[in-house]
């Protein structure tokens, strides 16, 4: 066996069950998508740093049981002394603990322990609760900011119609009538991104530069092949945005395209209306308002160019900091769109 034939079902099934599941059973699910993507056993095996061996055995065995098969078989040990603590641990968790009558605005491991203990009389250590926890999905992470207008439901009244629509598009592209790309920019800032990571001893401290610097890169993400393409600008221009439009017809001579993208400025132009309707083989598709951010897949790949290269640390000057990113892209395997395939 040296790859794996996944039907659309069974794609979807690998994706929802990854997203669900935790450690190891999660990263038993991608390799069988990886597996489904023409990824070798040892390109699959390098990936997730593991031995090929592994790798064979989970694919065998998802071949011969399915989902079930990813999961480890039940294993002999004592009982837990209380049987229900799994349940009332995640049940605490997901209320704040100002419900509970205390100061603080979120749980800790430690507070969490004492209340616990207090509450409901369970003598837990906190590495049993920290385990729980990380089974019933909960991680330690940092939160991030939003304008109160955001957390407010504020939806596209077009929302659906246009989802339908980007979908009908991958499904051409799918049966090769046009190419479909999510298209999306971002600022590369030589101050730092900070993210959670492992420390020992004293907190980790990350310099800050004296006078912020940043550069512009422009994406789009090939939606069938997960080919990405890239520009790098000194600003999120128009002019610039037609210089990354001229790449991309570029690579598909003669083909019809269609761009999906959010409704920023810059996209709306003149110079850019002018240009569209000098290459009529270009479509636009927008993207639902206030939801772009999720709906592009565009962001993942700024969101792991940016943990890569900077994350807590400091370069030099802005052209060191571009030049990792460049050699992030250049070593970045593609990032095929979930096509969803219609019964």
């Amino acid at each position: 066996m040296i790859f794996l034939n996944l039907t659309g079902d069974e794609r979807r099934d690998l994706q929802e069950f990854s997203r669900h599941e935790v450690g190891r059973v999660a990263l038993r699910a991608h390799m069988v998508l990886l597996s489904g993507r023409r990824y070798s056993v040892p390109k699959i095996a390098a990936i997730h740093d593991c031995g090929e061996d592994v790798v064979r055995q989970w694919l065998d065995r998802y071949q011969r049981l399915g989902l079930p098969g990813l999961r480890d078989d039940p294993r002999s040990g004592r009982p837990p002394k209380e049987p229900l603590a799994e349940q009332i641990i995640d049940a605490q968790a997901s209320q704040p603990p100002f419900c509970s009558g205390h100061v603080q605005s979120f749980w800790t491991v430690a507070l969490l322990t004492a209340f616990l203990a207090s509450r409901f009389l369970l003598r837990l250590s906190r590495s049993t609760i920290r385990r729980w926890l990380k089974a019933a999905g909960w991680r330690w992470g940092r939160p991030r900011l939003a304008p109160a207008s955001v957390l407010r439901a504020k939806t596209d009244p077009n929302r659906d119609s246009k989802l339908a629509g980007i979908e009908q598009a991958k499904q051409e592209a799918l049966a090769g009538k046009r190419q479909v790309l999510f298209l999306d920019e971002c600022d590369l800032q030589l101050l730092p991104v900070v993210r959670a990571m492992w420390m020992k001893g004293a907190r980790v401290r990350v310099p800050t530069p004296g006078t912020n610097q940043k550069q512009a890169f422009f994406g789009a993400l090939d939606c069938l092949s997960g080919a990405w393409h890239y520009l790098s600008e000194t600003r999120k221009l128009a002019v610039h945005f037609i210089a990354f439009l001229d790449q991309i017809i570029a690579r598909y001579p003669g083909e019809l395209i269609t761009l999906v993208m959010d409704n920023v400025a810059t996209h709306h132009a003149r110079v850019v209306t002018r240009w569209l309707n000098e290459h009529p083989q270009v479509q636009i598709m927008w993207l639902p308002r206030y939801a772009a951010h999720d709906a592009n897949p565009v962001e993942r790949i700024w969101g792991l160019m940016k943990n890569a290269v900077a994350a807590n640390r400091l370069c030099r000057c802005i052209g060191d900091l571009v030049y990792e990113a460049i050699r992030f892209f250049r070593q970045m395997p593609h990032h095929p769109v979930t096509v969803t395939v219609q019964a």
